[in-house]
């Protein structure tokens, strides 16, 4: 593997690993904490792991063969299950991390235009106008000052999503402050098989209720005649529809989409987090980097065309999420009998999908546990599958916001390097914790060097 020479591995900051499966109560008990605790090392070694617990059997998938039946050849057979569709049902349970089937097609190709590449390209030069606040913020902390890394990019996500939602309209900002935040820590109560009625009273129907006021305003003003503001992201929600029948979405509908986007809007900021982490503890990457960028960009902000540009980034970006995944885990259940890679599935076995555990298989990468961005060079990429890689998930639930954020970490990150080096404070712990995304369990303490 292409490892700079002379340079040294850093162990990276990992959970606690079980050498041994836990029980049942250990599982419960632990993965409600941190679900990255509850990998043991058999899940890092074995390609399908078959396990049975007191409340059914989960199988464990990380052989890209299998990945790619359950996530692409026979979606439908797998939805998701159903604590995380509860979780994200809102108002009308029509939103993509909840709906399935027919309903989620609908939508996918309703909303596919409204985020795809070129749509994005269009924000990209306010994102990099905030980054750029966020660096002209930066420089005035004083030297030898530690700061709370996550605790700074979640006032830049802020700001950003809140701008590609609603441009100049700050009455998005508490909506997406508060949502940034869902579904926060799971509990045992939302793993309980709880009958269709009790749904009305869960978390998600109550965020729903609480926010719909100033949602439906901002939608109605999107939808009317007279509106005169850009095409910020609610008005091209507004305006989806598909492009055959003229069908739009429905105002409860386009309330659970715009919900669940900005629920899963803070997947970019733990990227941030872990991307400056990896940087500190990997000094030749971060000469490097300040090389790439100073060749193409020569001091100045990036234009958007540039991002393509730098591909050192890129690769450091790819790497920071292959070791720490925005989504790291991803639960489905069987509808039907199956056979993935020879392993019979019964109906209603919860299979479960883990990047977490796929990026940093044994069998599927060389040193797994190792920073090394050349793992993301053409030569490399071609040799190994695609479904060996998936940290916006893959097939046809990707994630539809994965091209923004993407494009917003190139963006931010491009900016802040050329002006900004960051420094762990010594001593300051850092965990990785997960539950429906993976974070700095308490945030990255570090100082702040101009360059």
């Amino acid at each position: 593997m292409a490892v700079e020479a002379g340079a040294q591995a850093p162990p990276l900051a990992l959970p606690p690993r079980p050498r041994r499966p836990l029980s049942s109560w250990g599982l419960l008990r632990t993965g409600l904490v941190n679900t990255l605790a509850a990998c043991d090392e058999e899940l890092f070694d074995e390609l399908i792991v078959e396990r049975r617990y007191v409340w059914g059997r989960m199988v464990a998938v990380s052989d890209p063969d299998g990945i790619k039946r359950v996530m692409q050849d026979n979606v439908d057979n797998y939805p998701r299950i159903g604590p995380i569709r509860r979780v994200f049902a809102f108002g009308s349970g029509t939103g993509m991390l909840s709906a399935e089937g027919d309903a989620w097609r609908r939508h996918r190709q309703m909303l596919n235009p409204v985020l795809d590449h070129r749509a994005v390209m269009a924000d990209v030069p306010m994102l990099i106008a905030l980054a750029e606040e966020l660096a002209d913020h930066l420089a005035r902390v004083p030297a030898g000052k530690p700061v709370n890394l996550t605790e700074v990019f979640t006032h830049l996500l802020t700001r950003a999503t809140g701008r590609v939602f609603a441009g100049d309209d700050r009455a998005i900002e508490p909506i997406v402050q508060h949502m940034g935040h869902y579904p926060g820590k799971y509990s045992a109560l939302d793993f309980l098989p709880l009958p269709r009625w009790f749904e009305r009273f869960g978390k998600s129907k109550a965020e729903a209720r609480r926010l719909h006021p100033a949602l439906a305003a901002l939608f109605a003003a999107r939808r009317s005649d007279a509106y005169a503001g850009g095409r910020d992201l609610l008005w091209r929600l507004a305006q989806a529809g598909d492009r055959r029948t003229g069908e739009r979405l429905s105002p409860a509908e386009l309330e659970d989409e715009a919900l669940t986007l900005a629920s899963t809007s803070v997947t970019p900021l733990q990227v941030y987090s872990w991307v400056w982490y990896l940087l500190a503890t990997h000094r030749w990457a971060e000469a490097k980097l300040e090389a790439e960028l100073a060749a193409v960009l020569g001091g100045r902000s990036p234009r958007p065309d540039e991002l393509g540009r730098l591909v050192y980034l890129r690769k450091i970006v790819d790497e920071a999420m292959r070791l720490y995944p925005p989504l790291p885990i991803m639960l489905r259940r069987a509808a039907a009998d199956d056979v993935v890679c020879g392993r019979a599935i019964a109906r209603n076995t919860v299979v479960a999908v883990m990047p977490w555990v796929v990026h940093r298989h044994r069998k599927l990468w060389s040193e797994p546990d190792r920073f090394d961005p050349e793992r993301f060079s053409p030569e490399q990429v071609r040799s190994r599958s695609r479904y060996a890689y998936l940290p916006f998930s893959i097939g046809p639930h990707i994630c539809i916001g994965a091209t923004l954020s993407l494009m917003q970490i190139l963006a931010t990150v491009a900016v802040l390097a050329q002006r900004f080096r960051f420094r762990l404070v010594p001593g300051a712990p850092v965990e990785p914790v997960a539950w429906t995304s993976l974070r700095p369990g308490r945030g990255i303490a570090m100082t702040i060097e101009p360059r």
